[in-house]
């Protein structure tokens, strides 16, 4: 009887300091706009990155026990978690790879553009300026020459 009073007493205390523990209740709150290009480049780059760093350290700490005993659970579970880890990083290779390709696309699209300009700016400036001496020279040089006698009257 004592060991079942005891019992009943070591349940009723750890109810009643459940009991006591204030429940907290996270709101999950739901967006239910979607995500602009820029917002979800950044949250992808950001939890990826989030990702990499806790994923390295954990590798970090399961090596360590996998070298000291290993089972072929920890082996197998390293292993996932290093290929996890890696298409990760790969994920995030490939944003920063095609920012950049982006970014020297428009670069050279703008030196395209201004070279043309350029040269469009050359001839213009070729064709238009031309002094009253070289144009008199290139009348004279497409004229013909016509032979008269003057009459006097």
């Amino acid at each position: 009887m004592a060991d079942e009073t005891e019992i009943d007493t070591t349940v009723n205390s750890i109810l009643s300091q459940l009991k006591d523990v204030p429940v907290v209740a996270k709101k999950v709150q739901k967006t239910t706009e979607p995500l602009d290009k820029d917002a979800l480049e950044k949250f992808v780059v950001d939890y990826t990155s989030r990702l990499i760093e806790n994923a390295t350290e954990s590798v970090e700490s399961i090596k360590d026990s996998v070298q000291s005993a290993p089972t072929a659970e920890d082996v197998t579970s390293l292993a996932e978690l290093i290929k996890s880890t890696s298409t990760a990083l790969e994920v995030l290779n490939k944003i920063v790879i095609n920012n950049k390709k982006n970014e020297n696309s428009i670069t050279i699209k703008t030196m395209d553009i201004d070279s043309k300009r350029e040269q469009l700016d050359i001839k213009a400036n070729t064709l238009l300026i031309a002094s009253r001496e070289e144009m008199m020279n290139q009348l004279f040089k497409k004229s013909k020459t016509i032979e008269a006698e003057i009459i006097d009257n």
